[in-house]
């Protein structure tokens, strides 16, 4: 009820010709997360209008030196046009406990969100599938959530929306996915030939050359706009 009044004083005091963008949040348990299962779809969204935050839930301290890794992940999301959010959670430990859903609830808050993305539950890492089911709770009034692909989801991943990608959106997501190069050297998913690879794979349930899957977790029919 809240947010729905929210929304109507917003929309009431818009100015007028001049509507809000649409607002999407992309949350990730690790500093390069978002970039690697969304960075083209974030680009494409970013260049249609919309406003981005990209909310990291930990420093990534396991793959490396934690301050390195946050700076690579702020320098990645401004390349990408988004903006970014980090939270201190222990790298490898992160829970679905209360202070995890509290941490998401504050984001989802500031930004309000109309969209949320964030890993699938159908994820071999612990700290991915945690975040998942945290952020479902903290996001539990937003209109429409999906999941996109990380290099350790499942086969049980099964998206049933594919976002198109322009030759930009992918050179954009390299480009960011490059920034990172304390992961970028040692990190074989994220070789760049993998990385479009499977981006055509995706395309042939499409057409796209380049396609970023997501599996839909809830769509509310209240927004006019689409999914993403």
């Amino acid at each position: 009820m809240v947010r729905h009044a929210h929304e109507a004083h917003r929309l009431r005091h818009a100015p007028a010709g001049h509507p809000e963008p649409p607002r999407m949040l992309v949350v990730g348990a690790h500093p390069d997360d978002g970039e690697i299962g969304a960075g083209g779809l974030i680009h494409r969204r970013v260049r249609d209008g919309w406003e981005i935050t990209m909310l990291a839930m930990s420093h990534g301290s396991f793959g490396g030196d934690p301050g390195r890794r946050v700076e690579e992940a702020r320098r990645a999301a401004a390349m990408l046009g988004a903006s970014f959010h980090l939270e201190d959670f222990p790298d490898g430990h992160i829970t679905d406990a209360t202070e995890t859903v509290q941490a998401i609830e504050r984001t989802v808050s500031e930004v309000s969100p109309d969209v949320v993305l964030v890993h699938s539950e159908h994820d071999t890492h612990q700290d991915h599938r945690a975040v998942h089911r945290a952020t479902l709770v903290a996001s539990r009034r937003v209109p429409r959530i999906a999941c996109y692909q990380s290099p350790s989801a499942t086969v049980e991943f099964r998206p049933n929306r594919f976002i198109g990608l322009r030759e930009a959106d992918v050179e954009a997501k390299l480009d960011a996915i490059r920034a990172h190069r304390s992961q970028a050297d040692t990190r074989a998913y994220l070789d760049e030939d993998l990385i479009l690879s499977t981006a055509r794979y995706w395309g042939r349930f499409t057409g796209d050359v380049y396609v970023e899957p997501l599996e839909v977790v809830r769509y509310s029919a209240e927004l006019e706009r689409s999914l993403v």
